[in-house]
C-alpha cells in the first residue's frame, strides 16, 4: 500500500519565502511614498474645511470670523508661538482683531495634525480674518508638508477663496 503525502519540502518553502521577501522589499517605498500622499491630502483637507468653514461663517453672521494657532493644551486661546500645525480655532472674531476675546464664540477646534508635519504660512504668520463680505484681510498661502517630500499648497485670493495646488516642500 502506498500512501502518498502531500505538502512543501524544505527548499520549496524557503524559496516561496524568499521570493515574498523580494516584494515585500520592492513593494515597500511605494508604500511609503502612498502613505505620505494620504497624509498630506488629509492634512490640507482638514486646514481647506476649516477656511471655507470660517468663510461661509463670516457671511453668514454678517461679521468676522478668524482662525488662529492654538496650544492643543489651551485650545481655547490664540499661541502665537505655536506653530500651525500643532491646532487652531475657528471663532466669531468680535473685534476683528485675530485674537479671541472672552466673548469670542469658538465655532471649531482642531488639535493638530501628525508629528511629521510642517505648515509654513506666507501672509496669514498667525491668524486669517474672514470679513463679511468673505473677503479675507490680506491674501496668502499655507503649504502642508509631510516627511520633507511630498506638499500640497492652500492658496487664499483677496476675495478669500482658498483653492488646493501641487507644490513642493520649502
Amino acid at each position: 500500500m502506498n500512501v502518498r503525502q502531500s505538502g512543501l519540502t524544505l527548499i520549496e518553502a524557503l524559496i516561496v519565502i524568499a521570493v515574498m521577501a523580494v516584494l515585500i522589499y520592492v513593494a515597500l517605498p511605494g508604500l511609503g511614498a502612498f502613505v505620505d500622499n494620504q497624509r498630506v491630502s488629509s492634512d490640507t483637507n482638514d486646514l481647506f474645511t476649516s477656511l471655507l468653514l470660517a468663510r461661509g461663517e463670516a457671511v453668514t453672521r454678517n461679521s468676522a470670523v478668524s482662525l488662529c494657532k492654538i496650544d492643543p493644551d489651551s485650545p481655547t486661546d490664540c499661541a502665537n508661538t505655536r506653530p500651525w500645525q500643532s491646532g487652531w480655532i475657528a471663532f466669531v472674531d468680535q473685534d476683528s482683531d485675530g485674537d479671541r476675546d472672552a466673548g469670542d464664540t469658538i465655532l471649531e477646534t482642531y488639535t493638530g495634525m501628525g508629528s511629521n508635519t510642517v505648515v509654513t504660512a506666507a501672509g496669514f504668520a498667525n491668524f486669517v480674518s474672514y470679513r463679511p463680505s468673505g473677503s479675507t484681510n490680506t491674501g496668502g498661502s499655507y503649504t502642508v508638508c509631510v516627511n520633507s517630500s511630498v506638499a500640497r499648497n492652500i492658496i487664499i485670493n483677496a476675495t478669500g477663496r482658498p483653492r488646493i495646488a501641487e507644490t513642493v516642500c520649502p
